[in-house]
């Protein structure tokens, strides 16, 4: 692994787990007591942090350094719980038009053969 796979690493993860904790440039620049043109820097893969900027960084995110240089990030058990509590509700809204449509259908599907007929 190369200094720059490491900073494109860096970069990626540090804006991610910017996004994953709905913090904007703005915000962890303040957390992090940086410039908003550094991190924005550091994000595009354009500047390398001083080691010292990067646990203030981490610590914004409340991550351990370790965890900004990670090929995988791990997810947070509450951000999982989040996109799983979503992801369930997601799928019983997506079931219930799926059912809701198949009953219609039906219910039209025996008027037009039973209910119908016993009109004419």
């Amino acid at each position: 692994m190369t200094g720059a796979d490491l900073r494109q690493i860096l970069s990626k993860n540090i804006k991610s787990l910017r996004s994953q904790r709905s913090l904007s440039q703005i915000e962890l620049a303040e957390k992090a007591d940086i410039s908003i043109p550094f991190l924005s820097n550091i994000e595009r893969n354009n500047k390398w942090p001083h080691p010292e900027t990067l646990v203030k960084i981490a610590k914004a995110l409340d991550v351990e350094v370790h965890i900004l240089f990670q090929k995988k990030m791990p997810i947070q058990p509450a951000i999982a719980r989040n996109t799983l509590k979503q992801f369930k509700k997601d799928v019983s809204v997506s079931l219930h038009k799926t059912i809701s449509a198949a009953i219609d259908s039906s219910i039209e599907i025996i008027s037009s053969h039973y209910i119908d007929r016993d009109m004419e």
